[in-house]
């Protein structure tokens, strides 16, 4: 027991182990450092994820609720064709009817659907249509018996006047506290109509 090479080779065992001793902790740090860097990657990525979550989500809300207030325009208009407020299609030199700095919005010449944005959701304003009167962009003739009449339009030639097509622009606007304002959608039809 007491032999002087067992000894010397316990004492060498105890060294190599506190030199070991001494390697775990880097190692550790090294491996938490890393598993640190991958948990908030993934926290990142989730918070990304998330937003874009929900501006999809906010995208398909707000583009439902724009084609409803398009079918009540399209309504609208098949029930009442002649009595139904129409504005002047824009130009090639004027900005379009339909534009969001057109003063079409919100006064006589618009469609408004006042109490819509609380039945439609996510709804930050009532929603309204523009409606255009397009029937100069028909092109004559189109008169399933040939009947043919006083042309409104200039340059159009005889054009049957029972036809009649509108242009429909639908406008909804939401909440967007990440733009600090709110964001409109915009969504179009064209009926054509043969009114007797």
């Amino acid at each position: 027991m007491n032999n002087p090479h067992s000894h010397k080779l316990f004492g060498r065992r105890g060294v190599v182990a506190r030199r070991m001793m001494g390697v775990v902790l880097p190692v550790v740090l090294v491996v938490l450092t890393v598993l640190t860097g991958l948990v908030v990657t993934q926290i990142r990525r989730n918070a990304i994820d998330e937003r874009l979550a929900a501006n999809t989500r906010e995208t398909v809300q707000l583009d439902s609720s724009v084609q409803t207030v398009l079918r009540w325009c399209e309504a609208r208009i098949a029930l009442e064709p002649q009595r139904t407020i129409t504005v002047v299609p824009g130009t090639a030199t004027t900005a379009p009817a339909w534009d969001k700095g057109s003063p079409n919005w919100g006064n006589a010449s618009s469609l408004d659907f006042v109490g819509a944005a609380s039945i439609l959701p996510g709804l930050s304003a009532d929603p309204s249509c523009v409606i255009e009167d397009a029937t100069c962009e028909l092109a004559p003739p189109i008169s399933p018996t040939g009947q043919t009449g006083a042309s409104t339009c200039a340059g159009n030639g005889d054009l049957d006047p029972r036809w009649r097509k509108f242009r429909l622009t639908a406008q909804a606007l939401t909440p967007a506290p990440d733009m600090g304002g709110t964001r409109a959608m915009l969504t179009q039809s064209e009926l054509r109509l043969f009114i007797e």
